[in-house]
């Protein structure tokens, strides 16, 4: 019988390793990796929040330098085109003074004192007079290139701080724009200096500015004083009948006016 008892005791209890087992299972945490799921002791789950803060800070960290190379790219770029674009005004600056000396030259009097200079001197001359249409025509044509480029950067830059604005302002449209083109250049603000503003942020700044002035003006327009009213034979202002007047100080002002009526 004891047996028996201690048996049945026996398969109720818990083991004392089964507890600390059941403990280590509870506590036991969820990772995912390369989409599969994991568990791991409680003592690797420091380590493994540091490492993903890590990560993650790094991430940051090279999208930060990427952006930062990007804008020195950027940068350089737009140096060196200064740069091409001032060597390129001094090469035709230079060309001008040379054709600018050529005018100086007495051809007349060089050609009959010495006509193999002449000759040479007006050979050059053509030759720099071709140079300089053929090198201010490529400045020109590169120059109408880069206004097209920016233009068209400009345009695109506008098309999506449009769309942007579609997303986040209620309403809005080309005509709610052309509304705050007028409202901005009220203020003196020009065509090319709003064509220049794709910055969302300052378009939103204007609606906001633009939409609280339709709504002072649309107050104002409601909140108009309405005018004393008095009745035929009124008398003076001050005792006539008026609106605003209690139902019982109305009858009385009313009854005097009849009775001076009489």
């Amino acid at each position: 019988m004891e047996d028996q008892d201690a048996l049945i005791a026996g398969e109720d209890a818990v083991h004392p390793d089964d507890e600390v087992v059941g403990a280590q299972d509870e506590e036991l945490f969820e990772i995912e990796l390369d989409g599969e799921t994991y568990a791991l002791p409680p003592s690797l789950k420091g380590a493994f929040l540091r490492q993903a803060d890590y990560t993650r800070k790094t991430q940051e960290l090279a999208e930060h330098r990427r952006a930062v190379e990007s804008e020195r790219q950027a940068a350089a770029e737009e140096r060196r085109a200064l740069r091409k674009a001032s060597s390129d005004r001094a090469t035709l600056l230079a060309l001008d003074a040379q054709l600018d000396a050529f005018e100086e030259v007495d051809w007349d009097g060089l050609g009959q004192a010495d006509p193999p200079r002449a000759r040479e001197l007006w050979a050059s001359y053509q030759e720099t007079a071709d140079l300089r249409e053929q090198f201010a025509y490529a400045l020109s044509h590169r120059e109408a290139q880069d206004e097209l480029a920016a233009a068209r950067e400009s345009a695109e830059a506008m098309t999506a701080t449009g769309a942007q604005l579609r997303e986040e302002i209620e309403g809005w449209s080309p005509e709610v724009a052309a509304k705050l083109v007028d409202y901005a250049q009220a203020f003196g603000v020009t065509l090319e200096e709003l064509a220049q503003a794709a910055d969302p942020r300052l378009w939103k700044l204007l609606h906001k500015a633009w939409q609280a002035e339709q709504a002072s003006e649309a107050n104002a327009g409601t909140q108009a004083v309405r005018p004393a009213i008095t009745l035929a034979g009124g008398g003076i202002a001050g005792n006539g009948v008026r609106d605003e007047l209690s139902t019982g100080e109305w009858m009385r002002r009313r009854g005097e006016q009849m009775g001076r009526a009489r």
